[in-house]
Parts: C-alpha cells; sequence; structure tokens
C-alpha cells in the first residue's frame, strides 16, 4: 500500500516500512510500524497524524529520547547499550521508539514519545 503520508508499506502483522534517525551522533535504520490487526483495518488519521507530528518534530522528540536514556541510565554507555529498532504508531495516535537492550536480550524498553515522554519495558508497553 502506498500511503501519502507513512510512504510504501507492507502489511506484516501491523503495516511496516524504514527509515532512518539519528541518536547519539549514531545513524540508525528503524522500521517504522504502523499497528493493525487486519490488512483490511487499514491505517487510523490518528496514526497518520501521529507520523505527521513525529516528521514535524522529529529533531526535538530524538533529542527528547536522549535525555530520557541519559537521564534513566546515568550509570552505564545508554548510546551503546540500546539499539533502536522500531517506531510504532498505535491505533489511538500514541506512539513510541522500541530498543533492543545489549545488557539483557530478552527484555527490550520502549521510549514513549507520544502522549507522554517516559521509559517503560518492552513487557510492559506491549
Amino acid at each position: 500500500m502506498n500511503s501519502t503520508v507513512f510512504g510504501e508499506l507492507v502489511f506484516n502483522v501491523g503495516w511496516k516500512a524504514k527509515t532512518e534517525i539519528s541518536l547519539f551522533n549514531n545513524n540508525y535504520s528503524v522500521i517504522i510500524k504502523a499497528a493493525a490487526y487486519f490488512e483490511k483495518d487499514g491505517i487510523t488519521a490518528d496514526q497518520e497524524a501521529a507520523i505527521i507530528d513525529f516528521g514535524d518534530h522529529k529533531n526535538e522528540r530524538l533529542k527528547s529520547v536522549e535525555k530520557l536514556l541519559l537521564t534513566d541510565y546515568s550509570e552505564g554507555d545508554a548510546s551503546k547499550r540500546f539499539v533502536p529498532r522500531t517506531l510504532l504508531f498505535q491505533r489511538n495516535g500514541s506512539y513510541a521508539l522500541l530498543f533492543d537492550d545489549r545488557e539483557d536480550e530478552d527484555e527490550g524498553i520502549v521510549v514513549c514519545l507520544q502522549p507522554e515522554a517516559k521509559i517503560v519495558s518492552q513487557d510492559e508497553y506491549l
């Protein structure tokens, strides 16, 4: 499917595309995922508004991610410990960046960006 907001998307347990982000002066290729149970569900207006919000405020959202990681994980090197994998847009328009944790491969973290900026475990978020 080609979305005017998301671009070219493929359905695989949600609509997926790729994008590039930069955190801690490192570039990462991440999956953009618009949550959907079935292909016929399409993309909601809230999800489209959320991706526009992220695009319009990308630099400040990513700076917020860096600040949260440095604050919550000040004892280690968050820039080396966490690897961004997925930018997930929920059906209601909330969105978050999901990270793998190199120190705990079974449990990643999620930096929620909208409606509230905070860090939670992937188990808690998903």
